[in-house]
């Protein structure tokens, strides 16, 4: 750190801000750690104007020193702030909540700043945006307890005319409701009570106060307890201007009263205001009833490119009237933040109505979502999103470093150079020729999307058109190669590209062939864009051409394509975007309409139904047959893992949804399989024999390309004949439903099946009795190792039986929780031979070593490092039933809420667990492959970066910024494994 201080303001004002912190803290400095100091004169270094709020506040710094690896979020924040603003439920100490506010907030504002900062800390600024974002919703949240609290208390219940209490919501807006706050604004909120029919009850009887009288008291308090200024500051200004009405309106509208307004009134800017608006405080239910009722005036059916036109002009306007250089203003100037805003939104205006998975409040979300569905291209939303990154990053500069509400480029030459430093620019030049690029490029993308009458084809399109056409036609290899480096970069592999665009010309139906340039002469120039703003650019061409050469019509698909040029680019960003559903769809081109037509985000219930509704398809002659029935699971799964991934790539599902959806869909297949095997047994499908899911099944964590880890376990009725008939007529149904739901078939690939977690692993059986299986773990034999117990903490009836399967759970529970945990070097000698056995990490780095490689499952401080330490401790703990679940994020959940687990271990573990499980979704969605591991320079890296949240900056590429933020990620996870289990060193192997 003191480097970077250094570097940011000079060897000198590192001194003197040293100085400045030691003098403040006054006594007893030889405690303070030296950590501590050097983040206190970086924060100085960098934000000049943080120097007096550190110089009142000393002992702050030393406490956020502790906390700034980590990101928090609401739950983490109200867990800090309870403590500090003391009971709330009945009116408390309003003196102790409205200072404990001030100092919880302030605080965290403080650490938030460092963290953006912090190169270890791996938080750009969308990350520090919705840390903010969540530090207001809380602190609105607390406020208004408190205020609804003393207002009960002081002039009664506020009750509906139904005999029901009135709801009352804080809806937070713009940046805020996007959750993409900045270091300096202040919060746009509308505030909103349920109805006016009803009375305040106090006492028992009806007072003659309103409920628009009583909410608008609650909601002036409200807004005193965050923006009232004190010794210890404020908490946050609060804006409500974009109310009904603005400034001439109430503070407090009722929801009929909202609806009527905004059907009579409302105006284009306030549907895009509304477009960003999420319920943050109160009564979160009726905040969700609240924005749905005023949904139809927000989203429209009817498509109106003009809404573009409208947007901008609304943006001149406030160029007009705003105080100051405009062109010094990141936010309202040519290119700035707005524009990027009002693009996203624009196109969600125009769209949204009939496409309701374009939906979304935040900026970098919803051009995600326009690009997943084609509205955009890959390249224009990337630009889009790493221009709205650096104009953020710059704007969250200023402010801390000014300490203003600000968006304007300060004057001071000195200041500016200070700021481009901390960012990592060379100088103030190379920053402000940075900026002038990337307000440029926004102009340019921004004017794009207005309407315009005239859409003519350009002379110069035209011409550059026809060169492509007359190398495809006459072969002309070298010609096509020059064509692609003018458009592809002479960094693409050309010759590649010019293959694949070869291919897409080879027949005359084919999208670029002669007929088709014929009969839909809009097709290439859309295609050719598309392709060229993929993300893999050769990798898009090649499946493009690899799909069309599996089609005996291809004529069709042009068609359909050249008439939605939307699908043309949502096949091409798919295709550059994941070899993994690229391939799939090649494989299989019917999965095409999950892409075209597919709406809205699965679910694990919609995956069940999909299944269920694939095996009802098939025509009563051979719902029997194998090869029939095998084919409708298979054609099952390649439905849902597209939609998945789909919604997975759009940013629609978050990892743990991911997993929940492909789960259930592997439950479900288990089942109907299990249920065809036995019905051709004549056995009575519901009973007799139960599937029990272990590993990342058991916890509903499986992955696009997870095996599927089981066991069986059979209880042997009237008609089974003896043990040993019994055994083998389960044996022989267990194999069937094993071939069932993994060999190959036309339809699709099925599921890599793993038994080995069965009872006594590779040499137990297949197929074991309930019986059978008490025995093996009973008390008496003892005979399950510790391993085989810890397993056991995963197992999950699935499928089958699940009266029988609920009888193994509870043998198992028994085995795993009751026998308390195996002594924890036991369990790290197990965990450090994996470690070396199963890994092929390189750790070391230098200059005459290979590239480093990392495992993200068994490595240093990976996957089995979190599942380790949740495993022990919940059965060390298992006694109380409160831990006992096989899902690892909600283990963790148990073991912090029921105090096993110290707060700041569960969040590194917690943090670790997610970061590497959402790495290792994305490595499978977007090459294609089984492997779990991460390698410097590895092709394909930047993009696995992108898709991770790292983006290219003066301090770095992407890629090298996922791998330092994966070192210092598994680093953490590596100290709190070692820690939850009390060992001292991480390299002592104490049984070896």
């Amino acid at each position: 750190m003191r480097g970077l201080a250094a570097s940011i303001a000079g060897e000198a004002a590192v001194m003197e801000a040293r100085k400045s912190f030691l003098e403040a803290l006054g006594g007893g400095t030889e405690s303070v750690r030296e950590e501590a100091v050097e983040l206190a004169v970086l924060l100085e270094c960098a934000y000049p104007a943080l120097g007096r709020e550190i110089a009142a506040r000393p002992r702050d710094v030393i406490t956020i020193a502790r906390g700034t690896k980590l990101a928090r979020d609401a739950r983490a924040y109200r867990r800090i702030a309870l403590p500090l603003v003391g009971d709330l439920r009945e009116g408390g100490d309003a003196s102790a909540v409205r200072r404990g506010l001030r100092i919880f907030a302030n605080r965290e504002k403080l650490r938030i700043a460092a963290r953006e900062l912090l190169p270890h800390a791996g938080s750009d600024v969308d990350v520090t945006a919705r840390e903010l974002s969540d530090l207001a919703d809380v602190c609105s949240d607390i406020a208004l307890t408190e205020s609804l609290a003393w207002a009960e208390q002081r002039f009664g219940a506020p009750m509906t005319g139904a005999g029901a209490r009135a709801g009352f919501v804080v809806i937070g807006m713009g940046k805020l409701g996007g959750r993409e706050l900045n270091a300096g604004s202040d919060i746009d909120l509308l505030l909103f009570y349920e109805t006016d029919d009803g009375q305040v009850v106090k006492d028992g009887a009806p007072t003659e106060q309103s409920l628009h009288e009583h909410f608008t008291r609650v909601a002036q308090r409200f807004v005193a307890t965050l923006e009232e200024v004190t010794e210890d500051g404020a908490v946050w200004r609060v804006d409500l201007r974009l109310r009904p009405e603005g400034t001439k309106g109430p503070l407090v509208n009722s929801l009929e009263g909202a609806e009527r307004y905004y059907e009579t009134w409302g105006r284009t800017w306030e549907r895009g205001a509304l477009l960003r608006a999420r319920a943050i405080a109160g009564d979160l239910a009726f905040g969700a009833r609240m924005l749905d009722a005023l949904s139809p005036f927000v989203w429209r059916r009817a498509v109106d490119p003009r809404i573009a036109n409208e947007m901008a002009a609304l943006l001149v306007r406030s160029r007009v009237e705003a105080a100051g250089d405009a062109d010094r203003d990141l936010k309202i100037g040519v290119g700035g933040i707005r524009e990027v805003e009002f693009f996203a939104q624009s196109l969600q205006l125009v769209w949204g109505g009939r496409e309701p998975a374009v939906r979304s409040t935040n900026t970098l979300d919803a051009l995600r979502r326009l690009r997943a569905r084609g509205y955009v291209t890959d390249r224009e939303g990337r630009e889009m999103a790493d221009a709205y990154l650096t104009l953020r990053r710059l704007e969250h500069r200023v402010q801390f470093a000014t300490g203003l509400q600000t968006h304007a480029l300060p004057v001071d030459d000195a200041l500016v150079e200070r700021i481009a430093r901390s960012l990592g620019f060379a100088s103030k030049d190379e920053l402000l020729a940075d900026l002038a690029a990337t307000r440029a490029n926004v102009a340019e993308r921004f004017a794009s999307i207005q309407h315009h009458e005239d859409h003519t084809e350009q002379p110069a399109e035209a011409a550059d058109l026809g060169r492509l056409f007359a190398a495809l036609d006459l072969r002309d290899e070298a010609a096509l190669i020059a064509w692609c480096a003018a458009r592809f970069g002479a960094g693409a592999p050309l010759a590649d590209i010019a293959r694949h665009l070869f291919a897409l010309a080879r027949r005359p139906d084919a999208p670029l062939g002669a007929a088709t340039r014929d009969k839909h002469p809009s097709l290439a120039p859309v295609l050719l864009e598309a392709l060229s703003d993929a993300a893999d650019p050769e990798q898009a061409t090649r499946l493009m051409g690899a799909f069309f050469a599996r089609l005996v019509t291809p004529s069709i698909y042009a068609r359909a394509m050249a008439d939605d040029p939307r699908a043309t680019r949502r096949l091409a960003g798919l295709f550059g975007a994941s070899a993994f559903l690229g391939v799939a769809l090649v494989g299989h081109p019917g999965l095409i309409d999950r892409l075209l037509f597919g709406r809205g985000a699965p679910t694990a219930e919609s995956a069940r139904a999909a299944v269920d509704e694939e095996i009802a398809a098939l025509a009563p002659d051979v719902a029997d047959d194998p090869e029939a029935f095998t084919g409708a699971l298979r054609r099952a799964k390649g439905r849902v893992t597209m939609e998945v991934g789909l919604a997975d790539l759009a940013g629609e599902l978050g990892t743990r949804d991911c997993t929940l959806a492909l789960s259930a869909l592997a439950d479900a297949t288990l089942d109907h399989a299990c249920r065809f095997a036995m019905r051709a047994r004549g056995k009575d499908v519901a009973r007799g024999l139960s599937i029990v899911a272990m590993g990342k099944l058991g916890g509903r964590e499986i992955g696009y390309g997870s095996d599927l880890d089981l066991f069986f376990v059979y209880e042997g009725g009237a008609g089974d004949g003896d043990a040993d008939d019994a055994a083998e007529q389960y044996v022989r149904i267990a194999q069937r439903v094993l071939r069932l739901v993994g060999m190959p078939h036309d339809d699709g690939p099925g599921y890599e099946l793993d038994t080995r977690l069965r009872p006594s692993g590779n040499q137990g059986l297949l197929v074991v009795s309930l019986d059978a299986f008490a025995r093996y773990h009973g008390d008496a034999s003892a005979r399950a190792d510790d391993w085989e117990r810890q397993a056991l903490l995963k197992a999950r009836p699935c499928a089958g039986d699940m009266d029988l399967g609920a009888r193994v759970l509870a043998v198992a529970h028994d085995v795993a929780y009751t026998r308390g945990a195996a002594p924890p070097e036991r369990v790290h000698h197990l965990r450090l031979r994996m470690q070396r056995e199963l890994t092929r990490e390189r750790l070391e780095r230098g200059d005459r070593q290979p590239p480093r490689r990392f495992d993200l499952k068994v490595g240093r401080g990976g996957l089995v490092d979190v599942e380790f330490a949740v495993q022990w401790l919940q059965m060390k703990h298992g006694i109380d039933p409160r831990v006992r679940t096989a899902d690892t994020e909600a283990g963790l959940a148990a073991l912090e809420a029921c105090g096993y687990l110290e707060a700041s271990l569960g969040a590194s573990l917690r943090e670790g667990y997610r970061f590497l499980r959402r790495l290792e979704q994305r490595l499978r969605v977007l090459h294609g492959t089984s492997a779990q591991l991460l390698e410097e320079g590895a092709p394909g890296l930047a993009l696995l970066a992108r898709r991770m949240g790292m983006r290219d900056g003066p301090r770095g590429s992407g890629a090298d910024a996922l791998v330092a933020r994966y070192v210092a990620v598994t680093d953490d996870v590596r100290a709190a494994y070692l820690a939850t289990l009390a060992l001292a060193s991480e390299s002592d192997d104490p049984i070896a």
